[in-house]
């Protein structure tokens, strides 16, 4: 049982210095203050029971030189029943650990309580306020299969529902029927969708901006492609009266790896906020929401389900908190 302690001036600065030293499959065990800064109880080796992972804790404790619990035995219980809750929806050893030690420093507080106000408050909202005069140019991008084109049409009937003006449009790299979707959406609407095929000027003559309160702008899928794309939109509305705003569209069922693809390459672009999608094609649905705390990314929509109408709601903490713990936003 080997648990290290691995200083840093902040926890960024901690993070990065125990995988320089221990490699991807540094564990972070626990956390606390330090006079350089932050100090983290790290291990490589992953414990193989919940007795082994007790006693890796109650080594972290004496690396700390914390006090030591008061009645271990009679916590023990809670410790499990909320930490095995976030492993069996999705989240790391890490990060379950981290957040069960926040939610204990909450004292006179139901373990399942503290713990889903500490959780509730990992993520951001994102913020999609009214711009006066201007038109905000709403672009989906994410990869295919994450539901885009099903995001943009519950978003587009849920501000048209608000008597809110928006046109739609969309990207197209000329595949037969790809574009269909969104067009038969746009005929439910009653509107217009402006499409723009390889080589076509996207700009904010095209696409009619100023105009419309929100133009909500479809993707491809070929993230490469898409966000060339976007960034010379972004430097064209500049000059005009419209703001693009980028929301990272995420199914929960995709893997890890296309979340981080997409991370870094809309990290060039204004990126507004992220749509999480498909909360119910999956088992473990806290995973995407780690990744997005991981990246300090706010969310501004949650989606489970086909329904234009009532399946795409307004990120929360609430709704963060039920996603971790119970394993679906209810």
């Amino acid at each position: 049982m080997n648990v290290h302690k691995i200083t840093g001036k902040n926890m960024r600065d901690a993070l990065e210095r125990a995988q320089e030293v221990h490699g991807a499959a540094a564990v972070v065990l626990g956390q606390s203050e330090d006079t350089e800064g932050v100090a983290l109880a790290v291990t490589t080796t992953a414990p193989a029971s919940r007795s082994e992972l007790e006693r890796m804790r109650r080594r972290a404790d004496e690396l700390f030189k914390d006090v030591a619990r008061i009645d271990e035995t009679a916590t023990s219980t809670e410790t499990s029943e909320v930490e095995e809750r976030l492993l069996s929806h999705g989240c790391t050893l890490g990060f379950a650990a981290a957040a069960w030690q926040e939610a204990a420093s909450l004292e006179g507080r139901h373990p399942l309580d503290a713990a889903a106000e500490v959780l509730g408050n990992k993520l951001q909202v994102a913020k999609l306020p009214k711009l006066p005069g201007k038109t905000r140019v709403l672009a989906m991008l994410g990869h295919s299969g994450a539901g885009k084109t099903l995001s943009l049409a519950k978003l587009s009937a849920r501000l048209v529902r608000a008597e809110r003006r928006v046109a739609l449009a969309g990207l197209s790299d000329g595949r037969v029927g790809a574009t269909a979707p969104l067009e038969a959406h746009g005929a439910l609407l009653g509107t217009e969708v402006k499409l723009f095929g390889p080589g076509a000027a996207l700009n904010a003559s095209t696409l009619g901006a100023p105009g419309p309160e929100a133009i909500l702008l479809d993707t491809t899928g070929d993230i490469e492609e898409d966000v060339a794309r976007l960034s010379e939109l972004e430097k064209d509305l500049a000059s005009s009266g419209a703001v693009l705003d980028v929301q990272l569209v995420l199914g929960a069922n995709q893997q890890a790896e296309s979340w981080a693809a997409l991370f870094e390459a809309a990290s060039v672009l204004p990126v507004g906020g992220c749509v999480v999608t498909k909360l119910d094609e999956t088992r473990r649905p806290a995973t995407v929401l780690e990744s997005i705390c991981e990246e300090n990314l706010p969310v501004a929509f949650l989606s489970a389900g086909s329904d234009l109408t009532r399946d795409l709601v307004r990120a929360t903490p609430d709704a963060f908190a039920d996603i971790f713990l119970l394993g679906r936003a209810s």
